[in-house]
């Protein structure tokens, strides 16, 4: 007779939030490419790309810091069900990191939701500094994502979460959004392109870590 072990329903969901994560982003950066306002930017520039574009600015906000959002606490929580399985205090350290970077997604999530709509060429101050905001707490959840790809590395090293070439995407991440991190928690416009290596990086990894979540402990 053959046993069949069921897979967990929380793998499932992990890799599914992965990948719906990484979907989200995309479908969020598209639905306002050039049309939203940069780190760098005057506050008249920032409330004018808002009251000219809210609906695409929306758009991406309910993607990148509200769809995507949830998807990380989704693989954070898996990173925590394996954690309780296992034992292992760096998986248990990597989800909360997840849950932490979600909740500050979804605080950007709010702020945005208040500075859109609200946008007024007459008075830029109010929707400037909600855009700023949005950005710092965007630093702060850098770090809080590179603690993710930095303790899920190290709780692999002895157990079965990722494979070598999973790690070795894990460590280049949380190098280069550490990096990106401090561009958007200081508005640095000499730190903030690094984003442009750290967000693909991001992408491709909580998939990655999804899918290994799916993998029997």
């Amino acid at each position: 007779m053959t046993a069949i072990t069921k897979e967990p329903a929380t793998g499932v969901t992990a890799r599914a939030a992965g990948y719906i994560h990484a979907a989200a982003w995309l479908l969020g950066l598209a639905a306002a490419w050039g049309a939203t306002p940069e780190v760098g930017d005057t506050h008249a520039a920032i409330t004018t790309a808002y009251a000219d574009r809210p609906v695409q600015a929306v758009a991406q906000a309910l993607l990148v810091h509200g769809v995507a959002a949830v998807c990380l606490v989704v693989v954070g929580s898996g990173l925590l069900d394996r954690a309780r399985c296992t034992g292992n205090t760096a998986a248990r350290l990597a989800g909360w990191a997840g849950r932490v970077a979600g909740a500050l997604a979804c605080a950007q999530l709010a702020l945005e939701l208040i500075a859109v709509p609200g946008a007024d060429p007459a008075s830029s101050g109010r929707t400037g500094a909600l855009f700023e905001a949005v950005q710092r707490a965007d630093g702060v959840k850098m770090f809080a994502l590179a603690a993710l790809a930095a303790a899920a590395c190290v709780a692999s090293r002895h157990g079965t979460l990722l494979r070598r070439w999973e790690v070795v995407i894990g460590w280049a991440l949380a190098a280069t959004i550490t990096a990106s991190g401090i561009g958007y928690l200081f508005l640095s416009t000499a730190l903030t392109p690094t984003a442009f290596i750290s967000l693909p990086l991001l992408l491709i990894w909580i998939a990655v870590l999804g899918a290994a979540l799916r993998r029997r402990p």
